[in-house]
C-alpha cells in the first residue's frame, strides 16, 4: 500500500491488516467481530489528525469498514466505499475506480509500443469489482475483450464479449454469469495466459504469473490488476521477451486517488478524471524510464518509491501540509 501512495507522489504510507475468521459466519457474528477490531484501533482511527485509516480489500466491503468504524466510535471519513453520493451509473463506486486505472494503464502500455487502444484484445483474470470495471472502461475505450476467467471458470469469444451484456449478467448471477452467457467457448482459467491478445490483466490471485508459466504467455503487455500478481523473477523473464509488464501498483492505485479526492470533498466525476490522468502519466513515465536504462518497469517503479520514502523520512510533514500537498499533485481546486 504505500507503494502505492508514493508512486503517485501522495503524502500517505499504507499497510495490510487482516482478521482471521470464516468468510461465510452469521451476520451478527461478523458485525461484532468488525466492531472488536475497531475498537482495537480506536486511538488511531478517532485522531483528528487521520494517523490511520481503514479501507475495503479481500473479503471486506465498505459496509464492512463503516462497522469498525462504529466499533471505533469514529465517522469514516471515506465516503465513496458505501455512501450513496459515490453511486456511478447504479453501482458503488469499487466498481469503477479501480478498474478505471486499469483501462488507463492499459492504454498508456499500449501507446508505448504505438498499438492504439481502438480494437486492441484484452484477457481478463477475474470480474469482481476491479475486473468488472476495467473491462467497462476497456470497452468504452473500443478495446475488444475476448477472454474472462472467474473462479467459476472461464470465457473465450475471438469476436468479442458483449460486455454490457456481461456487466448484467453479473448483477443477476455473480461469477456464473460466464456459463449463462451463450456465446464462445469455455476455457480453464490457465489458458487465459497463453491466449494471442495484446493485453492480459491477471487480476484475481497473487503470482498468477511466476517463472514457470511465464515463457507461455503470448500477451505484448502484461497490465496486473491485483496485488502481487506477477513474480519478479517473471517479469525479469518477460522483459527478455519483449513483453511490457506495468507495476501493479501503478495499474491498481485508482482507489487509493480517489481516497484523496473523497476526503477533500470531491466527486466521483474529478476521482474518475484524477485517476484516468494520473495513472497514465506515472505508467507512460516509468515505462519510459525503464526503456533508456534498462532495467524492468517494475524495478524502476520501486526505487522512484524507495527515493521518495527516504525524502519523507527526513522531512515528515504535518496532516495540514499533507492535504496541501495532495490537493497540488491531484491538481485539485
Amino acid at each position: 500500500m504505500t507503494y502505492k501512495w508514493m508512486i503517485f507522489d501522495l503524502p500517505s504510507g499504507g499497510a495490510k491488516a487482516g482478521i482471521f475468521g470464516d468468510p461465510a459466519m452469521p451476520a451478527e457474528h461478523k458485525r461484532a467481530v468488525l466492531r472488536a477490531f475497531g475498537r482495537s484501533l480506536r486511538p488511531y482511527l478517532s485522531n483528528k489528525d487521520f494517523l490511520l485509516g481503514v479501507g475495503p480489500d479481500m473479503g471486506i466491503a465498505g459496509a464492512d469498514v463503516d462497522e469498525i468504524y462504529a466499533g471505533a466510535g469514529a465517522p469514516n471519513p471515506v465516503a465513496w466505499e458505501s455512501s450513496p453520493r459515490w453511486i456511478i451509473d447504479g453501482d458503488q463506486a469499487g466498481y469503477h475506480l479501480t478498474g478505471r486505472g486499469v483501462a488507463a494503464a492499459a492504454r498508456a502500455a499500449l501507446d508505448s509500443i504505438d498499438r492504439p487502444i481502438a480494437g486492441a484484445t484484452f484477457a481478463l483474470e477475474g470480474f469482481g469489482q476491479v475486473g468488472a470495471g476495467a473491462a467497462r472502461y476497456l470497452d468504452r475505450d473500443g478495446a475488444r475483450v475476448v477472454a474472462v476467467t472467474t473462479i467459476a471458470g472461464g470465457l473465450h469469444d475471438p469476436q468479442g464479449i458483449d460486455i454490457p451484456r456481461l456487466l448484467e449478467l453479473r448483477r443477476q448471477h455473480g461469477d456464473g454469469c460466464l456459463r449463462v452467457y451463450g456465446r464462445g467457448e469455455a476455457i480453464a482459467p490457465d489458458q487465459l495466459w497463453s491466449l494471442p491478445v495484446d493485453v492480459i490483466v491477471p487480476g484475481a490471485r497473487p503470482r498468477a504469473i511466476d517463472a514457470y508459466n511465464a515463457g507461455g504467455v503470448r500477451a505484448r503487455i502484461v497490465c496486473p490488476a491485483g496485488n502481487l500478481s506477477v513474480t519478479d523473477d517473471a517479469e525479469d523473464h518477460l522483459q527478455r521477451r519483449g513483453v511490457v509488464c506495468v507495476p501493479d501498483f501503478v495499474v491498481n492505485g485508482g482507489a487509493i486517488i480517489a481516497t484523496w479526492i473523497d476526503i477533500l470533498g470531491g466527486t466521483p466525476a474529478q476521482a474518475l478524471a484524477a485517476i484516468a490522468r494520473m495513472v497514465a502519466e506515472v505508467t507512460s513515465s516509468i515505462l519510459a524510464e525503464a526503456r533508456a536504462s534498462g532495467r524492468t518497469p517494475g524495478a524502476t517503479a520501486r526505487a522512484r518509491v524507495r527515493d521518495r520514502i527516504f525524502a519523507t523520512r527526513r522531512h515528515p510533514i504535518s496532516y495540514a501540509d499533507a492535504q496541501a500537498r495532495a490537493k497540488q499533485v491531484l491538481h485539485f481546486h
